[in-house]
């Protein structure tokens, strides 16, 4: 009996051992295959974060990414910004709590034929700025496709904003300069064509158009219409020059003649030229097509003739003359002798330097040894006064066997002038007339040019941020906000422009380019006297404004050794004084440590 009550007992325990293993490894099967689970999220998660990061580095306007049904997975710091909120506030929530006129489920058929159609949607939307202010926002939904190692494929909406109030103001500054600039090209008959390799498109310019004998818009941009407009006896030789640009990426530049649309025959001057990345890859190519048959057409009328006449000399705004080959001038026209204060009874025996004026060095000898006249030079008048004249030559056999020198000019001073102005428009502020900040950038790239590697001098940029000046213009409007500025630049300039370089960088925000002493006492009276400057209130139209500021210090070579960190370092220090309520703010290395470690997603990587 007890041998089978043992039986009995070990096999029961045999039983509950194998059943006892079964179950061991089936809960270990299952914590393994949830462990997979979660690790294959973990690495689909991390491959959409490069994804999405890869997106969000081109893109400087606000983005965030959302899924099928609307819901946030990542934004940028612009979008946070427009929104005022930290980004646990919006990752996870729906796009419908944004404060705009946009409502995302209703428009969801529209958006899903777009993209099958065109790839993209796009729509103007109202954006509700927690200030009050309606900003108009022009949004464009992209779709963006993830696939994971094992084939899995998500599908993501990237949504794009672009705050259209600052697109019109730039747009209107814009198109007047490209008003002047396309003035410019008609007087100087110069078409532009680019190809850009990054979005694989071809650019004609207005006066292109018009040289190849088309309405601008009239057909696509091509290269082939330009290669085959060439005459027969030119075209191999374009063809081969063609073959240089875009094959050996070569500079060209060549002349030949072309038969254009309207069935005109035009002598054409072409330059190609391409740019690179700093990593040397192809960025774009860029041609000048320049239309010279006026000049070519002067030259075989002066190969013909030899000699103008008296007549076509006396009554042209061209400037004429004629040397031999010691460059001993034979005969000036009238707009030469007005110029010069030379008269026919005087030229004989004159130089062409003699003519010329009184030029430097190097003008000189690109007078007398090259006589290749691709760029304006000046002309030294009677008086003092310098002309840009743009000078064409040209070389023929006289009847005598001897050969002559002919220079055309035409004076192209008030181009020049118009040039320089725009470059001066370029780099001022339009409101207050101070520099700006790409005025700004030039002369702190020409200080670390010359002294970047000197200890021993010294430079602080100032960063002055005022407060409080766009509630003025969104209380009463842009005009009294406008002269706010103007009356506060005033001000600020009146004390502090004799230090340095005086600066509006932004529109709120001022920087002092102090290029001496930079000892704490001296920045310190700096930042005392521009602080004082903002308790006595601002009169405009009745009104009486206070403004408050604050201010931010980086310094040359305490701070930093390089411009770019120079102003990064002086911004960072100013947006601290106004979070911190300080009137000033010195920059230190904790502050950037502080500031890194505060963006979202960072992380330091160790070699």
């Amino acid at each position: 009996m007890q041998n089978e009550i043992n039986i009995f007992l070990g096999e029961n325990i045999t039983t509950m051992v194998i059943l006892g293993t079964i179950v061991i490894f089936c809960l270990a099967g299952t914590i393994i295959y949830h462990l997979v689970k979660i690790n294959n999220r973990r690495e689909e998660w991390e491959q959409a974060e490069k994804v999405f990061q890869g997106v969000f580095n081109q893109v400087t306007d606000s983005i965030v990414v959302v899924d099928k049904n609307g819901i946030i997975h990542k934004a940028n710091e612009t979008f946070l910004k427009y929104q005022g909120k930290p980004a646990d506030k919006i990752i996870g929530k729906s796009i419908q709590r944004i404060p705009m006129d946009y409502v995302f489920e209703d428009e969801m058929d529209q958006l899903k034929k777009a993209i099958a159609e065109k790839g993209v949607y796009e729509r103007d939307i109202k954006f509700y700025h927690k200030s009050g202010e309606v900003i108009p926002i022009h949004l464009v939904f992209k779709p963006l496709k993830i696939n994971s190692k094992k084939g899995r494929e998500k599908t993501y909406m990237v949504v794009t904003g672009t705050d259209l109030k600052n697109t019109y103001e730039k747009d209107e500054y814009i198109s007047q300069q490209k008003e002047e600039l396309l003035e410019i090209q008609h007087l100087a008959h110069l078409g532009y064509w680019e190809m850009n390799y990054l979005t694989k498109k071809i650019y004609w310019s207005k006066e292109l158009y018009s040289i190849l004998g088309y309405e601008e818009g009239e057909v696509e941009p091509n290269l082939d219409i330009i290669y085959w407009m060439a005459y027969e006896d030119d075209q191999n030789r374009v063809w081969k020059a063609f073959l240089r640009a875009f094959q050996a990426q070569e500079k060209v530049d060549t002349h030949y003649r072309i038969k254009n649309n309207r069935g005109e025959i035009r002598d054409i001057y072409l330059r190609i030229r391409h740019y690179f990345t700093k990593e040397n890859e192809h960025l774009r190519t860029i041609g000048i097509l320049q239309d010279v048959t006026k000049q070519v057409d002067l030259r075989e009328e002066l190969n013909a003739q030899l000699i103008f006449t008296d007549k076509v000399l006396n009554n042209s705004r061209l400037l004429f003359i004629e040397f031999d080959s010691n460059f001993e001038v034979r005969n000036i026209n009238h707009v030469v002798q007005q110029l010069s204060g030379i008269t026919d009874d005087e030229i004989e025996n004159k130089n062409l330097r003699d003519v010329f004026g009184n030029l430097n060095r190097a003008h000189r000898k690109f007078v007398n040894e090259n006589l290749d006249f691709r760029r304006p030079l000046p002309f030294r008048d009677y008086k003092g006064n310098i002309h840009y004249i743009q000078w064409d030559h040209a070389t023929f056999s006289r009847r005598d066997g001897k050969n002559t020198n002919i220079l055309l000019g035409i004076d192209v001073s008030e181009t020049i002038e118009k040039r320089k102005a725009l470059e001066a428009a370029f780099v001022q502020d339009p409101v207050t007339k101070l520099p700006n900040r790409y005025k700004l950038e030039q002369v702190l790239d020409n200080y670390f040019d010359k002294n970047g590697k000197n200890p021993d001098k010294n430079l602080a940029l100032i960063f002055i941020h005022v407060e409080g000046i766009h509630l003025v213009g969104d209380a009463f409007g842009q005009a009294v906000e406008d002269h706010l500025m103007q009356s506060l630049s005033e001000r600020l300039y009146g004390c502090v422009g004799k230090y340095g370089l005086f600066v509006r960088r932004y529109t709120d925000q001022f920087v002092l380019f102090y290029p001496c002493d930079t000892g704490i006492k001296i920045v310190m009276e700096i930042c005392q006297l521009i602080s004082k400057l903002f308790d006595v209130p601002f009169v405009i139209e009745e009104n009486a404004f206070t403004l408050k500021c604050h201010i931010g210090i980086s310094k040359f070579p305490d701070h930093a050794n390089t411009k770019d960190d120079l102003i990064r370092f002086g911004s960072a220090a100013m947006h601290e004084a106004q979070r911190l309520g300080l009137e000033y703010y010195f920059f230190h290395d904790s502050l950037e440590k502080k500031l890194k470690s505060k963006v979202i997603g960072y992380k330091q990587k160790n070699n």
